[in-house]
């Protein structure tokens, strides 16, 4: 691209102009060759320029050149010891040619400069009114000068502070932006109508230095007169992005005015924030780009100026002017199209759009394809994607289809929006963002092929489609007043995706998958005193990307499933009725919510007092069962995985790491009854009847553990090897994950957590296995580099083997049961099963030779045992084939694979790519350092890769709301020395990540907590091994 050229000139700085100049001389020179000798080893600064008249009688050296019979007077150029003649009309070239240069050289300054505040030029704009005619105007008109924005100092003025002052309300923002794809820049133009809450001189919003104002072209009106308001100064402050408009005179309370501004634009960059550039590649080798956009959180104000917080609710309207060959996407459906410029050009107006803050604003201008269905006769549903990647838009359609319907019918509310686009984009940094009305998707997220993609890949479109659209309604509709109750829209729409995922898939199991994939991870990390609460203070703008994060999204979604189970699930209906309903198209805190949810109640339980305790601090209990007496004691006390840490809490309780808890459980004489006690903040008695087992937390739906004295543990594992179907499948995933959570936290003895699992070559659905496979993923990593690791191997294989037999390879049946199929296989070619090992090798070789296409389900598997068990021709293999699928999902896999060889050299390669996204797309990042995690040589260079070129990564990922979060924790899971974590430490001290500082509390947190393990653990698991495989060592 242009761009990038224009970029490296820069970067190169003052040789660029030797270069030049050096480049001008020598040109300049050979036009006379006959007249001329001249040393391309000139220096700028040893030149001396001497100009000399004809005739003249000066001392210069002038010499005659008699050049088919022309005479000229030429001139001397000296340096230090070699000179070089001209003509005058050389000279006179040469002036021209080096006084055109640096004019060109200042244009291209300037241009490139364009990204800060502080140059002097403005992006042509074609936005300009045309008052007579009603229409814009396309004329050049480039402003002459910028405002020089300096520093807000004023004794009567808002205090600058992370919130804009709450005395003016956007009412209405009418936006064009002209986009330029060829240029890779936009210019536009916007009108914000704004209504005074009280009378200021100040109008203070939001604009980032990604884009360029000129202050001259800014105007404010009082709407009732139409008279404009005098503006004596501008100013804007850095920190908070705030541009000022200073009046004259108080702006009167209770009217409305127009702020104008008529200029203002900036570049499109490939940097997946704002309104920013991607690329992808046709069957035939083409690059075609597009634009696409993410406002949330805070950057729409990198694309305009704006009032850009989430309670700052306005209506847009929008107008995009594109070049002919794409089309135009937005929030609305469009209103007109208008052909300009000989039809080089398109003009979309869209209609207006209903109520919504600036972070559901959206944009893509593609030359993409779509698939669409009606739905209610009128709403209008479509799926986008790349011409070549329509065939598998198919799916999504279909699901995002009854989504609709099922919302629709679950809240009794239609969606106000008249049309849904969700739109696959090539390069995306989140899974998906809600924009009202138009989605958008990386890839993965959206697309399914049937022939390639896997069950897991339909999956994952499944829930993220189906999170988008509850956002519809939670979010979009209603929407949070502010950052720290972030958790309020994606909590919600977790648990809301699950709910309509039950309805519509129900022989999916989803809730009891979520407990495994959702819940576990999710209480690892809230068991840190580094976690935070889910709803959590933000005092900085760069603190809102941090709490994106599995806090916010799935104990948001745990808790709130917990309170539709002791609600009754028709009282958590009716009561997210009434708050949408209360609270559509405005902003609502989480005490309104609970409140609502009191209602529904009719008052008999008070939500806020129970909830708060979930959502105020951070952490989860473990309730503990004793037996005293003929009574059971039902004990709390906050689950930590190093309760000895001597890091401190990140936050405050206000409740003593007390909460109410909802515990429900079964008794071994009737296993199919039901009970429910509350513990509020203290403990409770229940009667013991008899000598049977209890089981604690039914289908874990509560987000706490249970824990049990060691006999009624050993009750638990007796009834789990006699007949393991009395219990649910999420109950014997829970007790496999507790036991073995609890032994990690030094409050159970690993001996009781391996005795538990021995049941398990009996075991053949999913979630128990997934719960096994996760915790001892942690104790092999734990492992790697000790002689027990061999013997945790072998007992994994002993307890996988037979089940592997016995369901087979079968590439059909439920999704639970291909899931189960997966795990097996994985696991088993991991652990060294060898009729796993064998069927995945013999199935790589004949892709590889023969084109054979693989069961989708177990592709990944395949390519990453061909990865590890082969070499460069294997490896070059799979990454060639990577390049040229048009299926993201299995692109996708391929990636995964090709971080499992054992070849160091490989790895090293492979990462190093990640700063090339000619290679590896900036998107892939966080997910292909994730991938180096899943074997110990992997992690081993992933760890060297981090800090190493730790200033690179923070340079270049920095900014990202996910990307330096997620590799942070990915590559130090399994960090268990001293020595690395003195150097994770420093590193993570003298550099700090701007965003992801978060991230590295927790990671130096887990390490510690590591090698605590290690040292207390390690013996007693060993010994249990050689016990039970009757091994020395």
């Amino acid at each position: 691209m242009k761009m990038e050229n224009a970029d490296r000139n820069i970067a190169r700085g003052s040789n660029c102009t030797n270069n030049t100049f050096q480049t001008l001389l020598e040109t300049t020179t050979k036009q006379k060759g006959d007249c001329l000798a001249c040393e391309k080893n000139l220096k700028k600064d040893s030149i001396e320029v001497i100009l000399a008249m004809e005739n003249s009688n000066s001392n210069l050296n002038i010499n005659q050149c008699n050049h088919v019979h022309m005479k000229e007077t030429v001139v001397t150029l000296h340096s230090t010891s070699k000179s070089c003649i001209f003509t005058r009309i050389q000279v006179t070239v040469f002036a021209v040619s080096f006084l055109l240069t640096i004019a060109l050289l200042v244009l291209l300054l300037i241009f490139l400069g364009g990204q800060r505040n502080n140059i002097n030029s403005v992006p042509t704009c074609r936005c300009e009114e045309d008052k007579q005619e009603g229409n814009l105007t396309y004329k050049v008109d480039m402003p002459a000068t910028i405002s020089t924005i300096s520093a807000f100092q004023s004794s009567d003025a808002p205090v600058p502070g992370i919130r804009l002052p709450r005395n003016l309300d956007p009412v209405h923002y009418d936006l064009k932006l002209e986009v330029n794809l060829a240029k890779g820049r936009y210019s536009g133009c916007v009108r914000m109508l704004i209504h005074v809450v009280t009378p200021t001189r100040y109008i203070v919003f939001h604009s980032s230095d990604f884009i360029v104002i000129n202050k001259n072209n800014i105007t404010v009106t009082l709407n009732r007169n139409n008279s404009q308001v005098e503006i004596v100064q501008h100013h804007w402050i850095s920190e908070s992005q705030f541009y000022i408009l200073e009046a004259k005179s108080e702006l009167l309370s209770g009217s409305n005015y127009t702020v104008d501004i008529k200029s203002f634009g900036g570049f499109i960059l490939p940097d997946l924030k704002g309104i920013y550039i991607s690329s992808y590649k046709t069957n035939d080798g083409e690059t075609r780009y597009l634009a696409a956009s993410q406002l949330q959180s805070t950057d729409a104000r990198k694309v305009f100026p704006c009032f850009d917080e989430p309670d700052m609710k306005a209506t847009f309207s929008v107008t995009i002017i594109h070049q002919t060959g794409f089309r135009a996407l937005s929030n609305m459906p469009p209103e007109s199209t208008t052909c300009i410029d000989d039809c080089s050009w398109q003009k979309v107006k869209f209609k207006t759009t209903p109520r919504m803050s600036t972070y559901l604003l959206a944009f893509v201008i593609s030359d993409f394809q779509f698939r669409e269905t009606m739905i209610f006769d009128n709403y209008q549903l479509r799926v986008w994607a790349q011409p070549e990647m329509y065939n598998q838009t198919e799916y999504a359609l279909e699901f995002a289809s009854k989504c609709y319907e099922f919302f629709t019918e679950y809240f009794g509310i239609p969606d106000v929006v008249p049309k849904a686009d969700h739109v696959a984009v090539p390069d995306f940094s989140a899974g998906a963002m809600e924009n009202w009305g138009l989605v958008i998707y990386r890839e993965t997220a959206l697309l399914y092929d049937p022939n390639v993609s896997s069950s897991s890949n339909k999956y994952t479109v499944t829930f993220i489609v189906a999170h988008e659209i509850a956002h519809t309604w939670f979010g979009n509709m209603v929407t949070m007043k502010w950052w720290d109750d972030l958790w309020l829209n994606e909590g919600f729409a977790n648990v809301l995706m699950y709910i309509a995922m039950d309805d519509i898939l129900h022989d999916w199991k989803v809730f009891s998958i979520q407990v495994v994939e959702d819940m576990f991870p999710v209480m690892l990390k809230d068991a840190l005193k580094t976690s935070h609460p889910i709803s959590t203070p933000i005092n900085h703008p760069d603190d809102i990307a941090q709490y994106f994060d599995h806090i916010s999204y799935n104990k948001g979604m745990a808790v709130l499933r917990m309170l539709g189970e002791f609600l009754g699930w028709n009282v958590f209906r009716e009561g997210l009725k009434m708050y949408i309903t209360k609270y559509k198209f405005k902003n609502a805190e989480m005490s309104e919510l609970w409140q609502t949810f009191t209602e529904a109640t009719n008052g008999t339980i008070d939500v806020g007092e129970i909830m708060d305790t979930w959502t105020r601090q951070m952490g989860y209990p473990v309730v503990t069962v004793r037996e005293e007496a003929n009574h059971y004691i039902l004990e709390q006390s906050r689950f930590l995985l190093d309760e000895n840490s001597s890091e401190s809490d990140n936050f405050d309780s206000p409740y003593g790491y007390k909460w109410h808890v909802p515990v429900t459980y079964v008794l071994q004489e009737n296993p199919d009854e039901k009970y429910l006690v509350w513990l509020h903040l203290g403990p409770a008695t229940l009667p013991r009847l008899t000598d049977g087992w209890l089981l604690g937390n039914i289908d874990y739906v509560g987000f706490f553990k249970v824990n049990y004295e060691v006999e009624m543990w050993q009750k638990l594992a007796d009834q789990l090897n006699t007949n393991h179907l009395v219990f649910r499948d999420s109950n014997r995933a829970g007790l496999i994950g507790d036991s073995f959570n609890f032994a990690r936290a030094a409050i159970l003895d690993y001996s009781v957590a391996l005795n538990l699992s021995t049941y398990l070559h009996n075991e053949t659905s999913y979630v128990p296995w997934k719960a096994f496979v996760d915790a001892t993923d942690f104790i092999r990593g734990m492992l790697t580099k000790q002689s027990a690791y061999v013997l945790l191997e072998k007992y994994i294989r002993q307890l996988i083997a037979p089940v592997f037999a016995s369901i087979g390879t079968n590439d059909t049946g439920s999704l639970p049961e291909r899931y189960l199929r997966r795990v097996l296989l994985r696991t088993g070619c991991e652990v060294g099963v060898q009729e796993a090992i064998n069927y995945a090798t013999f199935m790589f070789h004949r892709w590889m030779k023969n084109g054979t296409r693989l069961p989708s389900d177990y592709s990944k598997i395949i390519y990453s045992v061909g990865i590890r068990e082969g070499n460069v021709e294997e490896w070059d293999h799979v990454w060639n084939k990577s390049q040229s699928t048009n299926v993201a999902a299995e692109r996708d896999m391929m990636l995964d694979a090709l971080a499992q060889t054992q070849k160091p050299w490989l790895l090293w390669r492979y990462a190093d790519w990640l700063f090339d996204s000619n290679k590896i797309k900036r998107q892939d990042v966080r997910l292909v350092m994730s991938y180096f995690s899943q074997t110990p040589l992997g992690r081993m260079i992933a760890l060297h890769f981090l800090m190493n070129r730790w200033d690179e990564l923070n340079k270049q990922f920095g900014r990202d709301t996910f990307l330096l979060r997620e590799v942070i924790a990915e590559v130090t899971q399994f960090v268990n020395s001293e020595f690395e974590l003195k150097q994770l430490e420093t590193l993570f001290r003298e550099k700090p990540p701007k965003i992801a500082r978060k991230e590295t509390e927790n990671a130096l947190a887990l390490i510690r907590a590591n090698i605590k393990w290690m040292n207390n653990n390690y013996e007693a698991i060993a010994t249990w091994l050689q016990q039970r495989l009757n091994i020395s060592m």
